[in-house]
């Protein structure tokens, strides 16, 4: 692990560049972005191999405790940066966006985790797995698995289909439909206490937040370039935040998604002093949603074959380079067929 994490980090350090007299005005672009959404992937890929083999190395103990400290929050900035990438898209396309957004956001999203479902029923046949009838069905959805990672494919569509219904309903009225969009996402997250596992819903008002944040941006903008100290006070006092609050945050659902939400403005606000640049992490970014998804394939896989066991850093390599791979071909194939299917 600790050969990942170097090259991460040196990433990083080598390609940053920082801002101290002002921010960075680009913290939100698509390459910012990308890159924080990249570093976060590559926590949860390490997080998740190493349920699949022994890490026991200091380092990697080391490397296995910041994951646990993160937990659940290595996911949070995935959903904030969709709902604020879905608010920017309506005040940039404005109706039109919205009229397609079951077709070209709900549809296609189905489409891509149903291929990779797919190929999870596959494996799962291959190695003699008993999935019921109704497993298979559900896991289309998200709200079952078929060994793939699961609720998060389940928070994103019921938060799609909630963005649609409420942008839907009140026309050209962006801060009420927030506002549905919020109350709706704080009705699921009571729902789904009793319903499903925690990790369904404690990060899930992330998204709503991703769109506030859209909303008040230009002026949060404007007032944090014309009080260049406002902005290292505010970073402080959510620091502050998040680790006053920090061990309670597992106790109530509420708590955890405060938390959450308080981690993704902390992130955006030191990413205001820092333009990130890796291209490695960048890439990382931009097959975020296969890398995410597919990973599990590899590891399975290789866990099965004895590799895991017998040596921990090679079921690491490999897994690594399987999923890239993976990643690249399921995009391309996937969009090749979408557009068949979508132009035709």
């Amino acid at each position: 692990m600790i050969v990942i994490c170097i090259m991460i980090l040196l990433s990083i350090l080598f390609t940053s560049q920082v801002n101290l007299k002002g921010i960075n005005s680009e913290y939100s672009s698509k390459q910012n972005t990308l890159v924080i959404k990249g570093f976060f992937v590559v926590c949860v890929f390490l997080s998740h191999i190493r349920t699949y083999a022994d890490f026991n190395t200091l380092t990697d103990q080391w490397i296995i405790h910041f994951l646990d400290l993160l937990g659940q929050l290595m996911v949070t900035l995935f959903l904030f940066y969709s709902g604020y990438g879905v608010l920017e898209s309506v005040k940039l396309k404005g109706e039109k966006y919205i009229h397609d957004f079951p077709s070209n956001r709900i549809a296609k999203t189905f489409f891509d985790f149903s291929f990779a479902v797919i190929m999870f029923i596959i494996l799962g046949f291959l190695l003699k797995n008993n999935f019921s009838i109704r497993q298979i069905l559900l896991s289309f959805t998200g709200w079952t698995s078929v060994g793939n990672s699961n609720w998060y494919m389940f928070a994103i569509f019921t938060l799609y289909i909630i963005t649609y219904f409420s942008f839907k309903l009140i026309k050209n009225k962006t801060f009420i439909s927030i506002c549905i969009v919020s109350i709706l996402s704080l009705l699921y997250v009571y729902v789904m206490s009793d319903l499903q596992p925690s990790r369904f819903s404690n990060t899930y008002l992330c998204y709503a937040g991703g769109m506030w944040f859209s909303y008040f941006k230009p002026y949060l903008d404007k007032i944090l370039m014309k009080y260049n100290l406002l902005q290292y006070l505010m970073t402080m006092l959510l620091l502050i935040l998040f680790v006053k609050f920090y061990p309670f945050k597992s106790i109530r659902l509420m708590f955890y998604n405060f938390e959450s939400l308080v981690f993704c403005l902390l992130v955006i606000f030191v990413s205001m002093r820092f333009c990130f640049k890796s291209k490695l992490l960048g890439w990382f970014g931009k097959y975020l949603f296969w890398i995410y998804i597919l990973q599990r394939i590899p590891m399975i896989l290789l866990k099965y074959c004895g590799v895991a066991d017998n040596s921990p850093m090679l079921f690491l390599t490999l897994t690594l380079l399987i999923t890239m791979i993976m990643s690249v071909v399921s995009q391309n194939v996937t969009n090749y067929l979408k557009n068949k299917i979508w132009c035709s």
